[in-house]
């Protein structure tokens, strides 16, 4: 009941990733835009590495689209990965010709950690902590990836790490002004807080140009939003 349960969601998962803009939460969240906030691309050379945070609020947004899949079927499914931050990544070098080799799991693992604003580091979450729907999901999660990807979704790695610190606040908000960083080894991938595809447009009110929601100042002419 519950694999079955999986995999209707994974379907509408896959339904989401290819459409634009979608309603969810009472308002229009611009999918790809949310996609590109949350995900990062080194810039070194001969760097094949990405970085993905998934938060909670893309999962209710690509869920949100399904009226067959209840309200209270998605928050079943948001308690499984609540206790966790979930970012998956891959991680390659490029060779002379093109090739690319990818490190495995076990070697990502061992040098990845989230830092959160305050410079507190947080290590991945072995896989005896992670219980078993968890697990499960993220287990059927995998061909999805192979399927649309190759072989660079076959070294998509998930990782999860704690949602919250050890005073029970979140390590990562989507909605709320902060930022935190992945770091594998000595690179560093930030997010800066909130997210402007969750928020509503901003206007400018001296030029009218419609804004990112998180901007607090108009790029073109300096107004304080």
């Amino acid at each position: 009941m519950k694999k079955n349960y999986f995999s209707t969601l994974l379907i509408v998962f896959i339904i989401s990733l290819y459409t634009n803009s979608i309603f969810a939460q009472g308002g229009q969240i611009n999918l790809n835009k949310l996609i590109e906030e949350t995900q990062k691309l080194s810039e070194g050379a001969n760097e094949m590495t990405i970085v993905w945070w998934i938060p909670e609020e893309f999962w209710i947004a690509s869920f949100s689209q399904d009226t067959s899949i209840t309200k209270t079927q998605i928050e079943e499914f948001l308690k499984i990965l609540r206790p966790f931050t979930v970012v998956v990544v891959v991680d390659g070098t490029v060779g002379a010709f093109g090739g690319i080799t990818y490190r495995t799991e076990s070697t990502i693992r061992a040098d990845v950690e989230i830092k959160d604003s305050k410079g507190i580091s947080y290590r991945p979450i072995s896989g005896d902590e992670i219980d078993s729907d968890a697990q499960n999901f993220l287990s059927m999660m995998k061909p999805v990836f192979v399927n649309m990807l190759g072989q660079m979704g076959e070294n998509m790695h998930f990782i999860l790490f704690p949602s919250m610190n050890k005073t029970g606040q979140n390590i990562t908000n989507p909605m709320e002004e902060g930022s935190f960083s992945v770091m594998i080894g000595e690179r560093e991938f930030k997010w800066r807080l909130p997210l402007g595809s969750l928020l509503p447009l901003k206007m400018c009110p001296k030029c009218g140009e419609k804004l990112i929601g998180s901007y607090k100042f108009c790029p073109w002419d300096g107004t304080k939003l």
